[in-house]
């Protein structure tokens, strides 16, 4: 796994001291259909998705419309290159292979340490070792070793294959996005029904966070994969003919993806970005560090 400094990092243009527009939903849902997920997700992206691609958002059990949100162009209609898909599926594969292959030379074999027989006199060839690679039960010459296949990749190209594969999959009509992933049973005969229905057998399942849920009704099935939106990969995408993202999922991607003139409203905005499992306990984490500021002034007084 990736350090997180290594994931697909964002770089805003703009800071978090300038003020964003006032958002006003009714000028995308003037009858007011929207579900309060989509009219939040609205709120988040309304600035940088104002042209972005449409796509239909439905409830992920029985399918019906919930509402409409427009995905971001520079990660959902990038130009789809080809190329840099492969070159990424080459370097998850080759990150992933075990490189354990191992044979044993000569010198590793055991036996062979005296000469088998007289250098001259026996009318045979002469023979060091009855370990020596052409004789049968002898070593390997230039065989494998254990070693490690991984190598680096720029991180450009890494981020411009997820957005490659994301627009592949919204063109080809493959892309689907659900309202949530929330109150679903953990068990496979409870969530089998519901992919059949939608036709979501091969497919890639996506939330914003780890949802275990999920991961456990899916456990046993070797066709659908479950994923978070800090773990998604090209490779798991290939692998499945269609691909689902959560509201949220689509959030996070396209805030880790994008490089467009966001405005950052919130300070800690950067923290956040690189560490957004955090986020839950970010106020756990202020209460500690407070603390912390407080003991070493103690410190410093009694000192």
């Amino acid at each position: 796994m990736l350090h997180y400094r290594q994931r697909h990092e964002i770089r805003p243009l703009v800071h978090h001291d300038i003020e964003k527009p006032h958002f006003d939903l009714t000028k995308y849902d003037p009858d007011g259909l929207f579900s309060s997920a989509v009219a939040k997700f609205y709120e988040a992206r309304y600035l940088e998705n104002e042209d972005g691609k449409p796509a239909i958002v439905t409830e992920f059990k029985n399918g019906e419309p919930v509402g409409m949100v427009p995905l971001n162009n520079f990660v959902f209609g990038t130009n789809p290159r080809i190329d840099i898909i492969h070159r990424v599926m080459v370097w998850q594969r080759a990150c992933m292979r075990r490189g354990t292959a191992c044979v044993k030379n000569r010198s590793q074999v055991r036996g062979g340490g005296r000469k088998p027989w007289q250098q001259k006199g026996t009318g045979r060839a002469r023979q060091g070792s009855i370990r020596a690679p052409h004789w049968r039960g002898g070593g390997v010459a230039l065989g494998p070793v254990p070693k490690s296949f991984k190598y680096f990749l720029p991180v450009k190209v890494q981020r411009l294959g997820l957005r490659a594969i994301m627009t592949c999959r919204y063109e080809q009509g493959d892309l689907h996005i659900v309202e949530n992933f929330d109150d679903l049973s953990p068990y496979e005969e409870d969530l089998i029904p519901i992919l059949e229905k939608r036709g979501w057998l091969r497919a890639t399942l996506i939330d914003g966070f780890e949802n275990e849920s999920l991961r456990q009704a899916t456990a046993n099935m070797k066709t659908v994969r479950v994923n978070n939106c800090l773990d998604i990969n090209v490779l798991d995408i290939l692998h499945s003919d269609k691909l689902v993202l959560s509201l949220e999922a689509v959030e996070f991607i396209e805030n880790r993806l994008c490089e467009d003139n966001r405005i950052i409203t919130e300070p800690i905005y950067q923290f956040l970005t690189q560490k957004p499992y955090l986020q839950s306990h970010l106020d756990e984490l202020l209460i500690e560090r407070k603390q912390f500021d407080d003991q070493d002034v103690e410190e410093s007084v009694t000192s």
